[in-house]
């Protein structure tokens, strides 16, 4: 059922959470008794502290410079801004803010994941470290402009210019024009950061929604609490999905990993089918074409794997080794299976592109499949044993059958599946 799930679900998982919990716990801010929130209100801190560390220990300097980000912008609002906006010189500095915290968004983005105690890794925390000290500053900072001195009135003269529909928007909050078009335009630049993936992307977009909910509705109670805890739980959420591909999922197939067929292996009872699966003569692939060509033919094998009939679930086990686990009773069922998944892979042709003109998008490549020679494919051909788990069977006998029966498979002339006795 889930690995027919659309691709972006799973990491989509963690941050729509973060955002359903923000709007249900919104109303409720006001109700709770006082003196839980002061028990909160030291929340945030520790799990940035607890955050940071861990994501020291798993180089994940990204998540070390977010938590970092929303621990000092929390500091600075319990620290100067638990007042009276509209009738403080606050203000400025929550309008300020309220513009340069997405923005830090895009930056963290943009900027390489290094780990977070190493050289490279301190030039965000430095940037961060300038920007509050300007912060600190910002009255005499802008002394010398007296444009930018009270940026409130000149955005609501500019609100007024404004349809009606964007006036009523923002009359119901403490936010802006400008610190709205902020938060849009780094919405917008997130999204086409994205491009070059990372794990954590709708997480990041999502941290820049929740902090214009913070400042659209600033006036609530305990709001701040509210969103840099859940902020913080996100990650947290963020971190354990990125350890966990690194651990059971395979870098460049995307299947999972053999500790991840190990653990499946441990928990499944009853009666099923294991199969093992090599690409034939993947060393001359290697050799003829060179590496990345090697590469690209695991990829395509492993997207074709994924797509057994029959509930099968495919894994990489290992170099050119494939593990595939059928819920079937019965090889011979599961035979069938497997035999038109080895036609589909044995009809299907490889092009093998110049590396120095390989296209910089997956559209891209789509565009150019089909367009090739005949003499610039390839067929890929590969072997399967077939064995069915026999009652009491260990797990090791049960993968050293498999394997004696893809040994046969080889030995038969390849291409082939072999199966296993039983």
């Amino acid at each position: 059922m889930l690995r027919s799930l659309p691709p972006w679900i799973s990491p989509a998982i963690a941050p729509l959470a973060a955002l359903l919990a923000l709007l249900l716990c919104l109303p409720l801010t006001s109700a709770l008794n006082l003196s839980y929130w002061q028990i909160f209100q030291q929340l945030p801190y520790v799990l940035a502290g607890v955050l940071i560390t861990l994501a020291q220990m798993f180089n994940q300097g990204r998540l070390a410079n977010l938590a970092l980000l929303q621990a000092c912008s929390y500091a600075l609002i319990q620290t100067y801004l638990q007042v009276n906006l509209e009738a403080s010189e606050r203000y400025e500095m929550y309008y300020w803010l309220s513009l340069i915290l997405p923005l830090n968004l895009v930056i963290i983005r943009l900027l390489p994941n290094r780990r977070p105690l190493s050289l490279p890794g301190t030039t965000y925390p430095l940037m961060l470290l300038l920007q509050g000290v300007l912060l600190s500053q910002l009255p005499a900072l802008l002394e010398p402009f007296p444009a930018l001195q009270n940026l409130w009135a000149t955005d609501i003269v500019w609100q007024a210019a404004t349809p009606p529909t964007i006036q009523s928007l923002l009359e119901h909050g403490h936010l802006g024009l400008l610190p709205l078009a902020s938060l849009s335009l780094s919405i917008v630049v997130l999204a086409a950061c994205s491009r070059a993936p990372w794990t954590n992307d709708l997480a990041l977009i999502t941290l820049a929604l929740m902090a214009g909910v913070m400042f659209y509705y600033f006036a609530t109670p305990r709001i701040s609490i509210l969103v840099n805890s859940l902020a913080m739980l996100l990650l947290f959420a963020s971190l354990l999905i990125n350890n966990h591909r690194l651990a059971f999922i395979d870098e460049l197939t995307g299947l999972p990993a053999r500790r991840a067929l190990m653990n499946d292996l441990e928990h499944r009872w009853g009666r099923y089918c294991l199969v093992m699966a090599d690409v034939d003569h993947f060393k001359q692939f290697n050799d003829t074409h060179g590496h990345d060509v090697g590469d690209d033919v695991l990829r395509a094998v492993a997207q074709q794997l994924g797509k057994a009939q029959g509930r099968g679930k495919a894994y990489r086990y290992g170099g050119e080794e494939f593990t595939l686990v059928f819920p079937v009773a019965d090889d011979v069922r599961c035979q069938a299976h497997v035999e038109e998944l080895r036609e589909r892979i044995a009809a299907y042709r490889l092009a093998v592109r110049n590396p120095h003109n390989r296209p910089d998008s997956h559209e891209k490549g789509q565009q150019q499949r089909g367009k090739q020679s005949a003499a610039q494919h390839l067929q890929v051909t590969m072997s399967f044993g077939l064995a069915q788990r026999r009652r009491g069977e260990t797990i090791d006998a049960l993968l050293k059958r498999a394997d004696n029966a893809l040994y046969e498979a080889k030995k038969r002339g390849r291409n082939r599946v072999q199966l296993a006795e039983r």
